[in-house]
C-alpha cells in the first residue's frame, strides 16, 4: 500500500499504518457530528484540532523532512505573493503615504497658527 495524503494536511503523505489510524479518528469525529446533525458535511473541527494538537506533534519526527520541504515551498509562495502585492498595490500605498504626509504637514500648519 502506498502512502496517502493526510485528509486535513493534503500536502503531507503519511504511511499506511498512520493512514489507517488517522482515518479511524476522522470517521469517529464524523460520526459524532452526524449524531448531532444528520446534514453535517465537511471536515469535523474536532478532527482538525486533533490533527494539529495531538497527531502532528507526536508524529512530527517521522514527517519532519516533508514539513521542512513544505515550509520552504510556503516561503517561496509568500515571497511571490508579497512581490505581486507590491506590484499591484505599491502605487496605491505610495499615494496613501503621500496623502498622509501632506495631511500631517497641513495639520501642523493649522496647529501652529492656533498657538498664541
Amino acid at each position: 500500500m502506498l502512502s496517502r495524503p493526510h485528509p486535513c494536511l493534503g500536502w503531507l503523505y503519511i504511511s499506511p499504518a498512520d493512514t489507517r489510524r488517522v482515518m479511524d479518528r476522522l470517521l469517529h469525529y464524523r460520526d459524532l457530528e452526524l449524531a448531532q446533525d444528520r446534514n453535517f458535511t465537511g471536515m469535523p473541527q474536532a478532527f482538525i484540532d486533533w490533527t494539529w494538537l495531538g497527531w502532528l506533534p507526536s508524529n512530527l519526527h517521522r514527517y519532519e523532512e516533508q514539513v521542512r520541504q513544505h515550509i520552504a515551498y510556503l516561503d517561496g509562495k509568500l515571497s511571490t505573493l508579497n512581490r505581486e502585492l507590491e506590484q499591484l498595490a505599491g502605487g496605491v500605498l505610495d499615494n496613501r503615504d503621500a496623502a498622509a504626509d501632506l495631511r500631517e504637514r497641513l495639520q501642523r500648519q493649522l496647529d501652529a497658527r492656533e498657538l498664541p
